[in-house]
This record gives structure tokens, sequence and C-alpha cells, in this order.
């Protein structure tokens, strides 16, 4: 979904808030404690299902009951607490579509969180979603935008009604946007709500809509080609995306190559104008190369825009483009050594935002040396959506810088679990020559987590080593693959116990977290968890306490 991201931060931070605070011990019986009066009790009641989640289900007619509570703070932990139990809570849906209408609004955001968890189907929820659709409450449409675009398809209808709301059409265009080519019904309502609606934010979006939608929405290109005309649309806010949608569209977009050729030979026009009319070209006419030739350079040059939306944008379309690796390659290298370290930074983030379509170039770019570093930060960035890569990540460990190596060994780590073919190349790089090599091998085998246990023997060598980083981090990386060990245990939790008292605060988090996972094995390291819970840094004094917890403290 799209990034809300002021309200969505301000939201998962409340909801963390609530979700903890709670006792966490002694807690009460939820089915035993039917109806105490004092808050704090009912709350604590209602928390310690909600933290057991799924195989909770017995709990679940008390938090029905609990929904009802005169407290809203009662009420919204009692929809949390069905959220988290998840589908198995299908029970609680009627209860629940009640709250969802709580005068309360952090009840509501709750309610509806739950109602996404546990999915009672859309016979039960797009009507109520419809509903919700309608209030004025920003924070709530967000939430039900979210939940809207996951129902899909089965949506649409609902969306093509809010189209005609004043109120409504706005989010419904961008709810619309998210589910994308399955939206194709709501294009004629999207194309009458550019003709009704001449508010310059709506029509914007409404042409967003049909972009992601793509070659679909072939029935809008008449209408998009007149916003090409706007003559009052001096900035390009519309123009813009209706030059993107067209090339979104692709050949079925030919009546508009007229128009989108004057666009991007005309000086007068913002560049970016013309640079995106030459992308929907190339788009519209994906056989001639020569075409693409021409506008590659330009989409790279695009991509050191400051501005971040152009870079985003330029990083698309270059990919929808598919060009050929010998077109790419050298215009991308001549990009990444012009650009200035702010820029790079901005290229590899506007790369690493397209996520999964980028894997198959990077790939490539993973082949020539000269990329290959940045093409493995960007894998990094990517995560596990990149986990084709790991073949040819592989294959780069081979490099002979050990900066590429290091970098290689980032993006594997980044991949985590997915990336276990390369356990035994990992398990190699335990002794490569460089230092920080060895590092980065161990935290990508713990991030791999158990199915790196045949890097175990390795592992236990370099627990013995002199360096105490590679101590450290060889101790880490083994509490993630085989915590329950009662040989390794004996000698990583010593290690593990003077990481507690490293200056660096990320590095007694780690130990702590490995404690942790170590748990009753780790009992020896009571005596220095006891003092982490004086950290001067909140995230290590509460993996101490999770750590204590673990272990039977």
């Amino acid at each position: 979904m799209r990034d809300f991201a002021a309200t969505a931060v301000v939201y998962a931070v409340f909801v963390s808030a609530i979700a903890g605070c709670a006792p966490g011990s002694d807690e009460p019986d939820l089915p035993r404690t039917v109806k105490p009066s004092d808050e704090s009790t009912r709350l604590a009641a209602i928390d310690a299902p909600g933290r057991q989640g799924v195989g909770n289900e017995g709990a679940i007619p008390a938090l029905i009951e609990r929904l009802g509570d005169e407290s809203a703070m009662v009420r919204a932990h009692a929809a949390h607490a069905l959220g988290q139990i998840g589908p198995a809570a299908k029970p609680a849906a009627e209860a629940l579509a009640k709250v969802v209408f709580d005068d309360d609004p952090v009840v509501r955001r709750e309610a509806i969180k739950a109602y996404r968890n546990i999915r009672p189907g859309p016979e039960v929820s797009i009507p109520l979603f419809s509903r919700l659709f309608e209030q004025a409450d920003p924070e709530v449409r967000i939430h039900v935008m979210d939940a809207m675009a996951e129902q899909g398809k089965a949506v649409v209808p609902p969306l093509i009604r809010a189209l005609g709301q004043k109120k409504a059409a706005y989010w419904a265009c961008l709810v619309l946007a998210e589910i994308g080519p399955d939206a194709e019904a709501a294009v004629p309502a999207l194309v009458k709500l550019m003709q009704s609606d001449k508010r310059p934010e709506v029509q914007c979006e409404a042409i967003i809509a049909l972009a992601a939608i793509g070659p679909k929405a072939a029935p809008a290109v008449p209408m998009l080609i007149g916003a090409l005309d706007d003559k009052d649309d001096q900035d390009g806010l519309l123009r813009g995306p209706a030059v993107f949608a067209l090339g979104a569209i692709g050949p079925k977009a030919k009546p508009a190559e007229a128009r989108l050729k004057e666009l991007a030979d005309n000086k007068d026009c913002p560049p970016f104008l013309q640079t995106l009319s030459g992308w929907a070209l190339a788009r519209i006419n994906p056989d001639d190369e020569q075409l693409v030739r021409k506008v590659v350079p330009k989409l790279v040059e695009a991509m050191k825009s400051p501005e971040p939306r152009l870079r985003a944008a330029a990083a698309r379309a270059l990919l929808s483009l598919d060009p050929d690796p010998e077109i790419l390659r050298p215009v991308m290298k001549k990009a990444m050594e012009d650009a200035s370290p702010e820029a790079l930074d901005d290229i590899l983030d506007a790369l690493a935002g397209l996520g999964e379509q980028a894997v198959p170039r990077l790939i490539e770019a993973l082949k020539a040396e000269e990329a290959r570093p940045r093409a493995a930060a960007i894998i990094a960035r990517i995560g596990p959506p990149a986990k084709a890569a790991v073949p040819a990540l592989i294959d780069a460990l081979r490099d002979k810088n050990a900066e590429t190596r290091n970098e290689v060994l980032f993006a594997l780590a980044a991949i985590g679990p997915d990336a276990k073919a390369a356990v035994p190349a990992l398990t190699e790089a335990l002794n490569d020559p460089d230092m920080n090599v060895r590092y980065s091998a161990c935290y990508a085998l713990g991030k791999i987590g158990p199915d790196a246990l045949p890097a175990k023997a390795e592992l236990q060598k370099s627990l013995a080593s002199a360096d105490e980083f590679l101590s450290a981090a060889s101790a880490w990386a083994l509490a993630q693959i085989h915590p329950e060990c009662p040989e390794t245990a004996p000698k990583s939790v010593p290690v593990l116990i003077k990481a507690l008292a490293e200056l660096d605060a990320l590095t007694r988090l780690h130990a702590a977290q490995s404690l942790r996972r170590l748990g009753p094995l780790a009992k020896d390291a009571v005596g220095a968890l006891n003092k982490a819970l004086k950290d001067d840094d909140k995230a290590v004094r509460d993996m101490a306490a999770e750590a204590l917890k673990a272990i039977g403290q």
C-alpha cells in the first residue's frame, strides 16, 4: 500500500505501547476474570491471550464480552487481542462490526486492524468497509484503504460508487491504484470522474489509478490525450501523470503518439515532461531499439534528480522498458561514476524501491565487476524479495576485492533464510584473509538461521578466536542457528557475557538477544543480565529483561 507515513508511524507506536503496557507476570486467566472492577486487571487479562495469539481460541468469548466494556482502553485492548489470535477469531466478527463505529478513534482503529487480521470474508467485510469509507475521520480512512486494497477485485464495485461521492472520490482513487489491473471495471467511472470533478488533486489521483490499471485502461486514452492539451496546467500536474498513464497503457495508446512526440521535442516543456514523453513513446513502440537507446540515458539522468518522486518514477520507467543490458550497463556505470554521494544514494534508494521488479537487472549487474558492489548494496536494501539473486551473489563472493565481498555478504544476510544455498560459500568465508569479511560471514550465517547448521563446526572454531569481535559474532551466529545445543552454550555464554559490557550499544543488544535465544542454557549470564537492566540504552534493558525471563528468572 502507498506510504501514509505520519499516521502509520504514530499508529504503530501507539499499538506497540498498548500491547506492552500490561504486567508481564501473574497474568489473570481471562475466562475466570469475567468482570473485575480494576481496569489494570482487566487489561492484564486481555493482553495475556493477545500476546499468545494463534492457538488461544478459548479466550474469544470473554474477549467479545470485553468489546462492550465501559472503558475505551479495555475495548481497544480486546480488539487488539482478537486481531492477534487471527482468523480463528471469526466468531467475533459481528461484535467487531459494532465496535468499528465506536465513539473512540483508538478503538475504531484497533477494531479495523483486527478485522484485517481475522479476514472474515468479503461478504462480511465489504459492506462494513464501504460504510466506514464514507466517514470523515482521515485516520480511519487510511486503515480502511489498506484493508479494502487487500480484498482486491471484490471491493471494486463499492469503490466505483465511492467515486461518485465528493468526500470519498480522492480516497477511492488511491485504493483503486493499489488494486491495479484487477480494477479494470472502474475505468469508465474514473473517466467520468475526470470530466465531472475539476479538483486537480482528484484528477491527478484518477489518472494515477488508470496508470496502475495499465493496458486494461485503454478506453481512457482519448481522455488522457485531452489532458495533454490542458493549457492551464503549466506545472505539469496533470500532463505528467497523463503521459505516465499513456506509457503504462503501452501499444494500445498509439493514438497519443503524435502528441507525445510534440512534448518530447518541445524545449519549452519542463525537462521531466520531455523525458517522460520519450519514455511513453518507447513503451508504445517497444520494438523500436533506436527510440529505447535515445530515452535510456535521459531516464538514468532523471534518477539523479533532487526530487524523490521523479527519481522513483524514472527508476520504474527505466525498468518497465526492459532495455538490453548492453544498452543499460554503460549508461548506469557512467551515471554512478558521475553522481555525488547524495545522488548515488538516491539512485540506490530509487532502484531498491522497485523491489522484486529490479532483481533481474541487478543479477545482470552482478556480472560486471565495476557494478558489483552497488548491485549488492541495492539487493541488500530489497531484502528477502531478492532471493532469486542468491546464485549470482554466491558467484560474486569470488570477487578479489574485500569490500565487494563484504557488500555481497550483507546482501545474503538481508535475504535471510532464503539464502541457505549460500551456506557452503559462507562457511568458506569464515576463513577469508580479510577479518571484516569473516565478521560479515558470521552475520550472514546467523541471519540465515537454523538452515546454516552445516556451518556450526567452523563457527565453533571462530568462537575460540583471539579476535574478540569475531568470537562475539560467532557466538551470536551460533545462538541463531542452534540455540538448544548443550555443547556450544558453555563456550558461547562467556563470550556473550563479555559482549554485554562492550561500548557499542548494538553489540550489547545482540549479546542480550542471543542469551535470550539460549534460554536456560544461559543461566550463568543472570548476573550480567541483571546489570544490563540498568543499561543506558532502553532496547538493551528491554532485551535483558526478556533474556532473564527466557532463562527462567
